[in-house]
């Protein structure tokens, strides 16, 4: 019934214009990418490292996640944890932290200061046009979270001709999914529809299942040829088991037997966006977006679970988090012809109310087997945390954008955000209620000089991270805490040849104010802004076309990531290497295309070793992945055959080591999935 009154909203906003329009903000150009300054720009005029998944390569992958594809990307590590479930690496190490942007056709699927670091399970993936990657900082432009980058997902454009068609794949490990897509033009505009249904019983490890539907609409608008926009919905639900990860024992031993039995995860999530553009004359325009998004978290999370004096009875919570968020972005957009430059001037308003309620639970384990077999609420009252915070985050920001020749260009960006806090315990024990601001400005100055074949670019940028909800208001008194920041210096250079083309960047990132749990004199464990580090790192890209037929792909990083002032648990761990931080990460690709029918590809993954711990005492050795693409077109449809993990290779896609706690439970593995092979149909009912 909720999604149907969704649904239902959704349908009756899209009625209320009876004139539509094609939307062309997405023309798919090779040289041409939207996320540099929110604007349509080429793509060697843009002064940073960006790195884009055209609908091509989309399209030929068929990927089953976002990883798939994600990590293809120079300079980019998406490990999964298990059903969607993800974190990330760009110029980072392996976290769960929020310092990653996630867009959707350039607005944030997700409110600042309420990270998600599984944000990408609520993209619908059939409704994947194409995907642009910023890395480094890009606060100037974005604001928060901005910092390791910025992963923009481009929804599907409005067609130019009727389109429909429906396709299915599954694999040996029991995953299944259902894609539908229907689009059509008007005399002034368009729909178009994806849907998506995944599921998965019966995996490679116990109490592995999951399922989600996807829905996308979106419809365009013309009213005269000045004003035009569109409309977009999006809703997601998704359930799954939460497994966990494994210790040393089992994941050596290679026991794919977890311990739960009723953990879960489930997201609810609906977008609404409405967009309009107005040009004022061929010189001026301005373009509006409001924004509505929903979304409701319930979890029975593995990671709550605790243990107790008696190895029966544990402790862990149940909890749902929920946020409405309204949000205005406003752009004014002017072309000064006699100074040959451009002026940008935007502003954004996201106003979001989230509430979280949290109830402890017993836990009973059944140590002859190894597993929680139930919990139960204790008799006395449950409720461990309820509160509610109005988040509302005001921002400024100028771009200034110059050609000085046909050779050298200037971009200028300067950021203003504000953020208030208004935290409302409405427990009587606990942290108390209390309002908090924040305020932050970020610059970015960036120079490209291009020739006819080559080009190259210098970029510095800052970026910030306002504290958390969770890190300022999980203790019993509020701690006084200041945003992270990030600075960052990087130049690059391109070459484009008539079989070949390389990109490079090198990049120094340093970070300030960075958030760490510090034990005071009073014993009271407190988060501050003590910590410091340092990344350092080089990407490159190279693209060789042996041949029409033939082409060669190879996308990788090299970097360092080092503590420079952090005290962890009392242990003072400046001058070690950050844990979970490879420092090599390569993706090779051979493509081979004998006819236009047939196409087939070969992947090589290699990631290097890296520490487990923050004291540099235990390493993974990393791993090394082999996959396979084929794919057949036919006259109405399209057959394909991915064979992942080709080797069937035993690896962690994430490693951990706690090293304040001994025995196998301080080890972390996040179980990489084995050989999978994924048949799958495609039939284009109306092409």
């Amino acid at each position: 019934m909720v999604f149907l009154r969704k649904f239902m909203l959704g349908i009756l906003v899209f009625g209320l214009n009876a004139t539509w329009a094609q939307d062309t903000s997405y023309t798919q150009l090779a040289t041409i990418v939207v996320s540099a300054n929110k604007l349509k720009e080429k793509r060697t005029e843009s002064p940073l490292a960006i790195s884009v998944l055209s609908a091509k390569t989309i399209d030929e992958v068929k990927a089953q996640r976002l990883d798939y594809l994600l990590n293809k990307v120079s300079g980019v590590y998406m490990p999964t944890i298990g059903n969607e479930q993800h974190m990330m690496s760009i110029r980072q190490p392996i976290s769960l932290k929020g310092l990653y942007l996630y867009l959707e056709d350039g607005m944030p699927i997700r409110t600042s200061g309420l990270f998600s670091s599984n944000a990408l399970i609520e993209i619908n993936t059939s409704n994947i046009h194409s995907i642009e990657v910023i890395k480094g900082p890009a606060s100037a432009l974005y604001g928060a979270e901005a910092i390791g980058g910025v992963v923009n997902i481009l929804t599907s454009p409005i067609p130019t001709k009727p389109t429909a068609s429906i396709s299915t794949q599954l694999n040996n490990t029991g995953y299944k999914k259902i894609e539908a897509s229907w689009g059509s033009p008007t005399k002034s505009g368009g729909w178009i529809i994806n849907g998506s249904w995944t599921d998965q019983k019966n995996g490679i490890t116990d109490y592995s299942d999951f399922s989600k539907k996807a829905l996308s609409i979106k419809r365009s608008f013309g009213v005269d040829k000045k004003l035009k926009g569109y409309q977009n919905l999006q809703y997601l639900n998704y359930y799954t088991q939460m497994t966990g990860s494994l210790d040393s024992i089992k994941f050596f031993q290679k026991n794919f037997g977890t311990q739960q039995s009723f953990t879960f995860r489930k997201i609810d999530a609906f977008r609404f966006r409405q967009n309009l553009a107005y040009d004022w004359n061929s010189h001026s325009n301005i373009t509006l977006n409001l924004m509505y998004r929903n979304n409701t978290m319930d979890q029975n999370p593995t990671y709550s679970i605790a243990s107790t004096s008696n190895p029966t009875k544990f402790k862990g919570q149940v909890n749902s988090n929920h946020f409405d968020a309204y949000v205005l972005d406003l752009q004014q957009a002017w072309s000064i012809s006699s100074l040959n430059s451009k002026i940008i001037v935007g502003g954004y308003w996201d106003i979001t109310n989230q509430n979280l309620i949290a109830h402890y639970i017993d836990i009973v384990k059944d140590t002859t087997i190894g597993k929680y077999t139930k919990y139960t609420y204790p008799t006395r009252d449950s409720l461990i945390t309820n509160y509610n915070t109005q988040i509302s985050n005001k921002a400024i920001y100028f771009n200034y954008i110059a050609n000085f020749s046909k050779a050298l260009h200037l971009n200028l960006t300067m950021r203003y955000d504000n953020f208030e806090y208004l935290f409302n315990n409405q427990l009587p024990l606990g942290t108390p209620s209390a309002k908090n601001n924040f305020t932050q400005f970020t610059p970015k100055l960036g120079l490209t000089y291009n020739l006819k074949h080559m080009g190259t670019y210098f970029n510095y940028s800052k970026g910030f991270v306002p504290p958390q909800i969770t890190e300022i208001y999980n203790a019993i008194r509020v701690p006084y805490l200041l945003p992270q920041d990030f600075s960052n210096i990087e130049i690059g250079s391109w070459y484009q040849g008539k079989n070949i083309a390389a990109e490079f960047s090198v990049y120094s990132l340093q970070g300030n104010n960075e958030i760490i749990s510090v034990r005071q004199t009073d014993g009271v464990n407190l988060n501050q802004n003590s910590g410091a580090t340092s990344h350092k790192g080089i990407e490159y890209q190279i693209r060789y076309l042996v041949s029409p037929s033939f082409e060669i792909n190879f996308n990788g990083t090299s970097a360092k990531h080092t503590y420079l002032n952090t005290n962890i648990k009392g242990v003072d761990v400046s001058g070690k290497e950050m844990n979970a931080a490879p420092h090599i990460f390569n993706n090779l690709s051979l493509s081979w295309k004998p006819t236009k029918l047939v196409r087939t590809a070969l992947e090589w993954i290699h990631q290097s070793s890296y520490y487990m711990d923050e004291t540099n005492t235990t390493q993974y050795p990393g791993f090394d992945l082999l996959n396979a693409r084929f794919g057949l077109q036919l006259k109405k449809s399209e057959i394909w055959l991915n064979v992942l993990n080709l080797t069937n290779t035993y690896y962690s896609t994430m490693a951990t080591k706690n090293f304040s706690v001994k025995g196998s439970s301080a080890y972390s593995y996040y179980l990489g999935e084995p050989r999978s092979i994924t048949i799958g149909w495609k039939w284009y009912i109306i092409d």
